[in-house]
């Protein structure tokens, strides 16, 4: 790897030039982001987060009046990118904030009304707020898409760049990914969806690349079925073939059985579905059996081709499944009393033992480079959950190995995967060492910062290129790499194999081609004179970083949470002050000098205020200034009565009336005149059950007790 060139990050005031490795490709990249929308092409390890802050960087220091948003599809992935930025720039804590779908909406409409210049999101957040109208993106001067091959269909990347394109009259947006796919069409779509102008494609072979990067050195093993496995697939396949001659006996197939593959059997079933939904009721009958035959074929095509890459352990675990009645099928049906099942059962249950002739030779490259170096990381990937347990079972027999499993949050086939905290500690432990070999599935691919790893094994080769290029960018980030994919003779492996490479080859000869054809957007407004920072402004930055520490991903939540908890305090001290005015109601302007006297922020104030108004339990007047208890129900419905009975709190008094809660819910203000009970029970922290109604008066909710039941 070649030293570094002279950088000219240096001429951004807000970067932090000791973090970043100055790459002149990088810079020249982040120069035309800001130009035009831009759809950045970077293999996994090239910096496509440098690039970025890069941008952010310059078109912060060029528009200080603006702010930023970086989106990420999920909450690890924006922690990720917040601490990342926090780490590369120039900007103290309170000018970055992170909103995910655990954050509060009070808190991000307080967020997305305030000063911060960088905020990072989950787009299923940003199209919320925008929705729900707590969000405009007109004071943005650009917009980060990471992971941007999602920007397709429904995802949110697709609306919330539309809402930017009409909200912004002068929108920049980036979107980033290793790959955006090998489908013409597809790219295309990520184009249209982000409205991108250019595309800024670099690979591991560019010249102004190469310098930078570090060789992955990729082997394919082979390995060689053993004659069970052969025996057990050829009862699959003629399990198979039988489906698929009855589908060609209907015309539904018009080639030969042996050359109709899984994307045929897709294709074909969408077809299905359309005619049946053109076809009257009393019709059908015919296509729904077609329909179910069409659908066991997929099913025996996954269980041999789970019993070809995978291994027996893997199969025997989907054929448990589909015999389950809650995951109870036709087309599983159809495929359980062929009476070849049984035989097939038999066949995988004799040798349930016989170990895929991978997991072996696995064995020996993981033991072999934990030998060599005992500090070594190794990252295994699979596509399925039950080979990545069978994995980790098998490598803690060897001496040296600390293997973990890695897989998602979500519940798949009754495995309820790991929580996002789970996930988390899982990470900490392979970067400090207590674990050396971590077991993936596609979770490690995209994204998430894992540490740098000596070594990547392909448990089976796989036929994205997207996916391939993730995987293989885990080495060589610091170092040389190693990359070992484990290919399985004559069966589904070889197919793939070839793919990965056809597909990448023919993603850069799509992305070349669309480069010339991209046409320019049509901005609703003239192109912005900057309004650069200026001296106090980086001054002013400055000093914001050295009285606070950088934040860690844990703080934004944090914050969140202890701002939620000073809303609901102020929102009981504003009701209980209401409760206490006459009947003309409160002033605002009042309200808030009081409890800015108190050391209640104004922010603070504000977002109480707004809750008790969406709550129904305060409401302004004409003139804005007077806040009052609103018009609600006399019976009050939100507050359950059990046998009549109300559980009465009194939270505070004051002379001739005092404030109540009632059953933990409403409260209400509660007068001399409507208290039929002992005098000395009116007292704060007091608790009896009691008859009583609700009524309202000059705005005013009540409640009259008409009866002491039982003190509490």
């Amino acid at each position: 790897m070649a030293g570094s060139n002279s950088s000219g990050h240096h001429r951004i005031p807000l970067v932090r030039s000791d973090r970043i490795e100055a790459r002149l490709y990088q810079e020249s990249i982040a120069e035309k982001i800001l130009e035009r929308n831009t759809l950045v092409v970077l293999p996994t390890a090239l910096g496509k987060t440098v690039i970025a802050a890069l941008a952010c960087a310059s078109s912060l220091y060029d528009f200080k009046h603006k702010r930023i948003l970086v989106m990420a599809p999920t909450r690890p992935l924006v922690l990720q990118h917040h601490e990342t930025y926090a780490r590369l720039l120039k900007l103290p804590a309170t000018d970055m904030v992170t909103l995910t779908g655990k954050t509060p909406a009070v808190y991000r409409k307080l967020v997305w009304n305030g000063m911060a210049k960088m905020v990072f999101a989950t787009p299923q957040i940003v199209r919320n707020d925008i929705e729900n109208q707590i969000l405009t993106l007109r004071d943005f001067s650009l917009l980060v898409f990471d992971e941007c091959h999602r920007a397709r269909k429904d995802y949110a990347y697709t609306n919330v760049a539309q809402k930017y394109v009409e909200q912004s009259s002068w929108p920049i947006i980036l979107g980033m990914t290793a790959s955006p796919g090998a489908d013409r069409e597809k790219i295309i779509d990520i184009c249209k969806a982000l409205f991108i102008e250019q595309i800024e494609y670099r690979s591991e072979e560019d010249p102004g690349v190469t310098p930078y990067i570090f060789e992955v050195e990729v082997e394919r093993r082979l390995v060689d079925l053993p004659n069970e496995y052969r025996e057990i697939g050829r009862t699959i396949r003629a399990m198979l073939n039988d489906r698929l001659n009855q589908l060609s006996r209907t015309g539904l197939i018009r080639t030969g059985t042996e050359h109709v593959s899984r994307k045929d059997l897709l294709a074909l079933g969408e077809q299905l579905r359309d005619r049946l939904g053109r076809t009257i009721k009393e019709w059908r009958g015919p296509i729904y059996n077609s329909i179910v035959l069409q659908s066991a074929c997929l099913t025996l095509y996954h269980a041999l081709e789970l019993l070809e890459t995978q291994g027996i352990q893997t199969l025997k675990s989907f054929l448990e499944r589909i015999e389950q009645p809650t995951e109870s099928k036709r087309s599983h049906g159809n495929i359980i009393n062929d009476m070849r099942y049984q035989e097939l059962k038999r066949l995988v249950e004799e040798h349930s033992k016989l170990e895929h002739p991978k997991i072996p030779l696995m064995k020996e490259i993981v033991e072999e480079q934990i030998h060599q170096c005992p500090e070594s990381k190794v990252l295994i990937f699979t596509q399925y959950r039950d080979t990545a347990s069978h994995i980790v079972d098998s490598l803690r027999e060897i001496v040296g190995v600390k293997a973990q499993r890695f897989v998602g949050q979500a519940t798949k086939d009754r495995d309820p995967g790991l929580r996002q905290d789970e996930q988390v500690e899982i990470i900490k432990n392979y970067r400090e060492g207590n674990t050396n070999v971590l077991v993936a599935t596609c979770i490690a691919e995209e994204g998430l910062d894992i540490p740098n790893v000596d070594l990547v094994i392909f448990y089976e080769p796989i036929p994205s290129e997207i996916r391939y290029i993730q995987r293989k960018g885990r080495t060589g980030r610091k170092a040389t790499g190693k990359a070992v994919i484990l290919v399985a003779n004559d069966t589904f492996d070889i197919a793939y194999l070839h793919a990965s490479r056809r597909r990448i080859e023919k993603m850069r000869r799509i992305i070349e081609s669309l480069n010339v054809e991209l046409a320019p957007l049509a901005r609703i407004g003239p192109e912005p004179q900057p309004m650069r920072m200026n001296a106090d402004d980086i001054r002013e930055l400055e000093e914001g970083i050295t009285s606070s520490e950088e934040q860690t991903t844990a703080e934004p939540e944090k914050h969140a949470k202890e701002f939620l908890k000073e809303v609901d305090k102020t929102s009981r001290y504003i009701w209980k002050k209401v409760l206490k005015t006459d009947v003309e109601g409160l002033q605002v302007n009042q309200l808030l000098q009081e409890a800015v006297k108190e050391g209640i922020t104004s922010a603070v104030i504000n977002a109480a205020i707004e809750r008790l108004e969406e709550a129904g339990e305060i409401a302004r007047m004409e003139n804005g200034r007077i806040v009052t208890i609103t018009n609600m129900p006399i019976r009050a419905p939100s507050v359950a009565a059990n046998d009549g009975l109300y559980e009465v709190l009194v939270e505070d008094i004051s002379p001739g009336k005092a404030v109540v809660l009632i059953n933990g819910k409403q409260r209400a203000r509660l007068t001399e005149q409507d208290f039929e009970g002992p005098q000395n029970l009116i007292k704060k922290k007091a608790r009896f059950k009691a008859k009583g109604a609700f009524y309202r008066y000059d705005d005013t909710l009540h409640f009259r007790v008409m009866e002491v039941v039982q003190l509490l």
